[in-house]
């Protein structure tokens, strides 16, 4: 029996990153449950597509390889355009058009590259937003660690609306204090007070989160720097995630300073990350918990979070 009632979420999700995927190149990858094909035409698209040619089965993803704007398939290549329709078959004289695999929307955001999944093939419901910090020049970046986790994407959300656990897990030297958790559509928006822990004692500072969907998240911190925290998210299946911490923080005169506390906060945020896993992966869902007035705002998150379940009361 699963851990989680949970079937995998529809949204945007990070599939890959964009510097590591060149023109011409088909990546085999695993989300959603799902073996597809990451690969990017010569035109410099990226296109993320099922991995199984709809012909007689082969994976595309292992042996097939990109003619011009098309993928073609290992075994009898056949060539696929980005949208999924059936291009070319060299012996053929009439093309199949029944044949179609399965494609995801793409967009490539600060080197990350996020597709859209919904399990019904809906397009998109909502948009990313842009993260003007990322292309300032007065911020160092990005710092980018990945980590695969066994548990599933709203456990691991459910961590912004969990106000005692900085205290718990994270050692903190405060509660959270929440000036705002609210809501808009697929929009959660938390704005909190804290108390940092540091290497000279506890800093008093802001954490603020704009999350769109399980996917993507904008962290903002502002204690003895400024950062800018871009979290990309992804369901390798029901049971097991993805998250990839993209750290950038500001200095513009380049200070080595501000570089080493910069440097200081990458390792910590994702020291403090690793702290969390253990929990997450040993860990229930309980459907009715009890909550004390020190847990935050736990209830709330979760109806927002009904959303992304296709089918979901």
């Amino acid at each position: 029996m699963s851990r989680f009632p949970f079937p995998i979420p529809y949204g945007w999700f990070h599939v890959g990153y964009s510097a590591e995927l060149s023109s011409g190149e088909v990546r085999a990858v695993r989300y959603f449950g799902r073996d597809l094909a990451l690969w990017r035409d010569q035109d410099g698209s990226a296109h993320l597509q099922d991995a199984y040619c709809p012909h007689l089965g082969a994976n595309i993803a292992v042996g097939g390889k990109v003619v011009g704007n098309l993928i073609e398939c290992p075994f009898h290549k056949w060539r696929f355009t980005g949208e999924g329709r059936v291009a070319e078959i060299d012996y053929a004289q009439r093309l199949n058009d029944k044949a179609c695999l399965p494609s995801y929307p793409v967009q490539e955001r600060h080197g990350v590259v996020m597709a859209w999944y919904h399990p019904q093939g809906v397009a998109p419901l909502y948009q990313l937003p842009d993260v003007p910090e990322c292309s300032n020049p007065e911020f160092v970046g990005p710092f980018s660690t990945g980590h695969t986790i066994r548990t599933c994407l709203q456990e691991m959300a459910e961590n912004t609306a969990d106000a005692a656990h900085f205290v718990t897990i994270h050692q903190h030297p405060g509660q959270a204090h929440y000036d705002e958790f609210s809501f808009d559509g697929p929009s959660m928006i938390m704005k909190s007070t804290q108390k940092f822990p540091s290497s000279h004692g506890p800093v008093d500072g802001t954490l603020n989160t704009d999350t769109a969907g399980f996917g993507f998240a904008v962290v903002r911190y502002r204690t003895l720097v400024e950062i800018c925290m871009l979290t990309t998210t992804a369901p390798v299946d029901a049971d097991t995630s993805q998250q990839h911490n993209h750290v950038w923080y500001r200095n513009p005169a380049r200070d080595p300073k501000i570089d080493r506390i910069g440097q200081a906060f990458v390792k910590e945020v994702n020291r403090q990350f690793t702290d969390d896993i253990p929990i997450w992966e040993n860990k229930i869902y309980v459907d009715k918990p009890n909550l004390c007035d020190g847990d935050g705002p736990i209830a709330r998150f979760r109806k927002w979070a009904q959303q992304f379940y296709v089918g979901a009361a």
